[in-house]
């Protein structure tokens, strides 16, 4: 117990394949039969790549340093988006952006073995790096979120879109090497990690796009954003979070899909597009096979949060920021209870 507690409470579902991926690769597993090692694919390279490395460095279990690298990557993550809150709006209030963090429902996975915090600290990193015009760091950053998570591909767009319109803008320059510099490396860098993953996928199984294919193993079949969260409006299933053993409600998923898809608009509506793009995406994509994970997905994704903080500094009430920064750490609580009880696959 002096290393298992607290690690194995907070090791559920995809923590033990992120630690089965970090100790013996995406090589041929036993439990799964005909199968062999082919539903690991799911689960993009990075993460457990950086944990293989943490516990060949530290002396600790696979699961305890997942923990440390996550919180690592927590901790960097709220600094670097306090410098974006700066950047993009101001002064901000470090206290309040941590209190944010901390408090938001869900976020208890960006301390457990899971990408929500790496993927978190890259995102913020490479909408800081376009916010500053340093276009090679972000078509960097956007290329390891893209070996992170599918959703990382998002920022390559991102990057993209950047660089064909600074090409747009200097069609008229002189020097056109110049331009063609500046624009085509950050393009052909952006989209680098998805690139490596799928020819990784192709040596080793024949399908580049395993990652995408296996879900069918994993019971998701692609049946568009619209109609999955139609359905989960529909389900009104909210009676299963009720009980001791909460279960999946398909309808609390879908709210919290909606909530991310409201935010969006606003950001949007605010001329954000960048950020607004990059919200819409996190969420619409994976909506598209199912709802399970947009808890999450929504909850930590950095914009949202961003959001929150934003909606929370504005509040001419301080009572008012405070009564609602309590009603939301007292929702994580329950939610942090049920996850390291055991129950929290509905969170």
């Amino acid at each position: 117990m002096a290393w298992g507690g607290l690690a194995e409470a907070m090791c559920h579902f995809d923590c033990g394949w992120y630690e089965r991926i970090a100790l013996a690769g995406y090589g041929a597993d036993s439990e799964f039969g005909n199968l062999g090692s082919y539903p690991h694919w799911a689960f993009f390279p990075l993460y457990p790549l950086l944990l293989r490395g943490l516990s060949a460095a530290l002396p600790v279990p696979a699961q305890l340093g997942g923990i440390w690298l996550s919180c690592l990557c927590l901790a960097g993550f709220v600094m670097l988006g306090a410098r974006y809150l700066q950047q993009s709006r101001g002064a901000v209030r470090p206290l309040l952006w941590l209190a944010v963090v901390l408090a938001m429902p869900n976020t208890h996975f960006m301390s457990a073995v899971y990408t929500e915090a790496l993927f978190a600290l890259l995102s913020t990193g490479c909408l800081l790096a376009l916010a500053t015009r340093q276009t090679l760091l972000a078509a960097t950053l956007a290329a390891l979120a893209s070996a992170t998570r599918p959703t990382g591909i998002m920022l390559s767009l991102l990057v993209i879109g950047d660089r064909v319109r600074t090409a747009w803008q200097g069609r008229m320059a002189r020097d056109r090497w110049a331009l063609a510099e500046a624009c085509l490396l950050p393009i052909a860098i952006a989209p680098l990690g998805l690139s490596v993953y799928i020819l990784a996928q192709y040596l080793a199984v024949g399908d580049g796009l395993a990652f995408s294919h296996v879900q069918l193993d994993w019971g998701r079949v692609w049946r568009g954003p619209l109609v999955m969260l139609a359905d989960g409006v529909r389900a009104w299933d909210w009676a299963h979070l009720a009980g001791p053993m909460a279960r999946a409600s398909a309808s609390y998923a879908a709210a919290w899909a909606l909530l991310g898809l409201a935010v969006a608009g606003r950001l949007a509506w605010r001329r954000r597009w960048g950020e607004a793009w990059f919200l819409a995406a996190c969420v619409l994509l994976p909506a598209a096979t199912g709802l399970d994970s947009l808890p999450r997905y929504v909850a930590t994704n950095p914009v949202f949060l961003f959001a929150v903080y934003g909606a929370l500094a504005r509040l001419r009430w301080p009572v008012g920021a405070g009564l609602l920064l309590g009603g939301l750490a007292a929702a994580h609580a329950v939610m942090l209870y049920a996850w390291m009880s055991g129950a929290g696959g509905v969170f």
